[in-house]
């Protein structure tokens, strides 16, 4: 069976950056311990305490913004120790020596290590099989994760629950209800949100409505307009006046 990729579409379409930073000042992301020993990374996704961890390395997280799915899925804070997760610990030292011993190209080599930590982070977030309704949980979930990244790899199509059911080897009632139960809302819902989220970066970018509108599997712009505008309580004619 042909691995299932459940990060690259999420990381691609939002475009999760991370960049090491000299101090605490602007980080988010903090790696305590020592030279010898790296101990825990902690990330703070929305929000920093008022004192902030004495850390041996520092970097920066965007995780594609507030309006990303990635970032709404997340809690306020990660604490990972890195006792436990061998790769995470391996990372974590290099960025250390990096950041310790400044050599050629140190910023280049410090900017992908901290790319490949935060995907490190997102899988043993998947890996935790996280309790709480949303994205993660589905990703996690053993027979959905294949309707989850269906969703995310090819918005465009014309799903049905039956596609969805057939794909995770449930019966539709079975799959409605643990879909429902897993991720928090239906499958037609996660798949607007989806489609929507994707729909307004590319407004963003500054695309044309009805190109959007193919793109993501609506059969005019009209009901794409419509759809945008029950989403976000605005029309995204109005969203490319305001860009211009």
């Amino acid at each position: 069976m042909p691995h299932l990729d459940r990060l690259s579409s999420l990381l691609s379409s939002f475009e999760v950056r991370a960049q090491r930073m000299s101090g605490p000042q602007g980080s988010n992301l903090f790696i305590l311990g020592d030279e010898e020993e790296v101990e825990t990374l902690m990330l703070f996704i929305k929000g920093m305490p008022q004192v902030q961890p004495k850390a041996l390395a520092f970097a920066k997280v965007d995780l594609g913004g507030e309006q990303s799915p990635i970032y709404t899925a997340m809690p306020p804070c990660i604490e990972i120790d890195l006792k436990q997760e061998s790769n995470l610990k391996t990372i974590a030292h290099l960025i250390v020596c990096e950041s310790l011993r400044p050599r050629c190209g140190g910023q280049f080599a410090l900017d992908r290590l901290c790319d490949l930590m935060v995907v490190n982070i997102l899988r043993t977030r998947i890996a935790q099989q996280i309790q709480e309704p949303g994205m993660f949980a589905g990703l996690a979930h053993a027979k959905l994760r294949r309707v989850m990244v269906a969703m995310h790899d090819h918005p465009e199509r014309n799903w049905r629950v039956e596609d969805f059911a057939e794909l995770a080897t449930m019966s539709r009632s079975q799959f409605m209800a643990e879909f429902r139960a897993v991720v928090g809302k239906t499958p037609k819902m996660y798949l607007k949100e989806w489609r929507m989220t994707l729909a307004r970066i590319a407004i963003a970018r500054g695309d044309r409505i009805k190109e959007i509108a193919k793109r993501f599997g609506y059969s005019s712009g009209d009901a794409f307009c419509r759809a945008f505008t029950d989403t976000y309580g605005v029309a995204p004619s109005k969203l490319v006046m305001d860009k211009s």
